[in-house]
């Protein structure tokens, strides 16, 4: 069994690269890729032993960590470990899955990533060539600690299969995997302060994860290099218990995944009763349609996708105030945010996609339409932007600037959702469908999409001149009179640019439904 399902994997995977010409290219660079990282690794693994013993242990036993945590994360967050040999798959022939399982083990490893690992972690062996014993023993070890991250992986990924299937769980985590990496520059200089203060630790760190499923394979060796003999033997006990662990909770995955594939247990589906969002707002075209826009804001990613930004500048413009000491940024959090929100509905009728021939074919009017998707806006929008003003301001400590950054806040919010009622009429551009990354940029929609923005931005900034120059006259005066000024000016003001948005944006719907329709579906394909 373990030998066929290892020819099975090896054929797959070459007919995959006989069939697509990048895909081939695409593993000849991957392959290339793991070389060099594994010729790296045996070179630094050759000239470690010039490092105390305590110190090598510390860093395959840190690196070794790294790699099982990679192992056990990373999947999860994007593609799984590999679905060519999906165990649902098997469930139709009646194989036990205790034989199911080692055979599974062995073909990932004949994948690029399990054979790397499996590589990788036989050459760090090399760091112990000066300690014959060590060596000796660090050779089950690691190969078991392969075992186990190709084990561990795929046993997360089997039981986290039915929720990180789901469209919703897997729109969340594209959306949680997307934070780090905007934040990239603020982890890694919080990082780089603080690894002096943290270098001292290290050792510490690692003896306590050469207890747990991250360290144990590479600690033992460690251990046995300094004359530990009985921690060593635990470790490496350690070892053999955590692969039986990983082994079982993948029986446990793969159990499940057979069951499904034989289509047993019948799923329960509640029945949802009463008209939820629906029975709360108006009954009214213009309030059934912010219902509507509001279960979007709710449901569909690439609506809250445009709000992932906001939370990362607070974050940002804290971490800049805390390394100088001085919290001005955050205060522009407000403005910022009203702004941000205020455009986020240009693309409303783009993301309708097709659904958009519901409004035509019950002859909504445009009035009754721009009102009902700028109310499921300011609905929340008003409310969040008054929280990050005050909030920023709490944060500054200067209580005197919350009369202003409110009416430039509420200000660019209100004229921002008035341009976008016109906006989102008046221009259609493609958008990323249902279900696909709501980062992604739909082919040929990059340049015009790009341009609508930036001159829809400018619009509005433009538009919320007036309160911006009472806001500065403030500060440079320092008199409250104008922070109040600002206020009305920035309520007044842009509830006029919104009533004006609506009307044109309205009129602009009501005289060419027809061709807007067009435009969405040539848009979405």
């Amino acid at each position: 069994m373990v030998a066929h399902l290892m020819r099975m994997k090896l054929a797959i995977t070459v007919n995959g690269w006989k069939k697509s010409t990048a895909q081939l290219v695409f593993a000849i660079l991957f392959i290339a890729y793991m070389l060099f990282v594994l010729v790296m690794l045996a070179i630094g693994s050759w000239f470690m032993t010039e490092l105390e013993t305590e110190a090598r242990g510390t860093v395959l036993a840190l690196a070794g960590s790294v790699a099982v945590l990679g192992w056990i994360v990373i999947p999860v967050f994007f593609t799984g470990v590999d679905l060519t040999l999906d165990p649902a798959n098997f469930a139709t022939f009646g194989i036990p899955t205790r034989k199911l399982v080692p055979g599974l083990a062995m073909a990932g490893l004949v994948t690029i990533p399990g054979a790397a690992t499996l590589l990788g972690f036989l050459v760090s062996v090399l760091a112990w060539r000066d300690t014959p014993g060590a060596m000796l023993l660090a050779i089950p070890t690691t190969v078991l600690g392969a075992v186990f991250c190709l084990c561990i992986s795929y046993a997360v990924t089997g039981l986290l299969a039915g929720i990180t299937g789901q469209r919703r769980i897997r729109e969340i985590m594209s959306l949680v995997a997307f934070v780090p990496l905007v934040l990239a520059g603020v982890i890694i200089s919080g990082i780089a302060q603080s690894v002096q203060a943290a270098v001292a630790q290290l050792p510490a760190v690692a003896q306590v994860l050469a207890w747990t499923p991250l360290g144990s394979f590479a600690a033992a060796p460690w251990a046995l290099a300094e004359g530990r003999f009985l921690q060593a033997g635990l470790q490496a006990l350690l070892c053999l218990v955590w692969v039986a662990g990983a082994v079982l909770l993948w029986q446990l995955a793969v159990d499940r995944s057979y069951a499904k594939g034989r289509g047993s247990g019948p799923a329960s589906k509640r029945t949802k009763t009463g008209l939820g969002l629906l029975g709360v707002f108006p009954g009214t075209p213009a309030g059934a349609i912010a219902a509507r826009s509001l279960i979007y804001w709710l449901k569909d990613p690439r609506y809250s996708a445009s709000l992932v930004m906001l939370p990362i500048l607070l974050v940002l413009f804290w971490f800049l105030g805390y390394q100088s000491g001085e919290y001005t940024m955050i205060l522009l959090m407000g403005p910022i945010t009203g702004l941000m929100l205020g455009y986020a509905i240009s693309a409303d009728i783009s993301y309708d996609g097709s659904a958009f021939a519901q409004h035509v074919t019950a002859g909504v009017s445009g009035r009754d339409d721009r009102v009902g998707r700028v109310g499921s806006l300011l609905a929340w929008g008003v409310p969040v932007t008054l929280l990050f003003a005050v909030a920023t301001v709490w944060m500054a400590g200067q209580w005197n600037l919350l009369p202003g950054l409110t009416g430039l806040g509420i200000g660019a919010l209100l004229t921002g959702a008035g341009v976008s009622a016109l906006v989102s009429a008046r221009f259609i551009y493609p958008v990323p469908p249902p279900g696909a990354s709501p980062f992604a940029t739909p082919e040929g929609g990059g340049v015009r999409m790009m341009l609508i923005s930036l001159g829809a931005m400018v619009v509005v900034g433009a538009l919320t001149l007036p309160e911006l120059v009472l806001y500065i006259v403030a500060l440079v005066t320092g008199d409250v009179l104008f922070q109040w000024l600002t206020l009305v000016a920035g309520l007044a003001l842009g509830s006029f640019l919104l009533w004006l948005g609506i009307r044109m944006g309205g009129r602009w719907f009501n005289r060419s439904q027809a061709e807007t329709y067009q435009a969405v579906l040539a848009a979405t394909g």
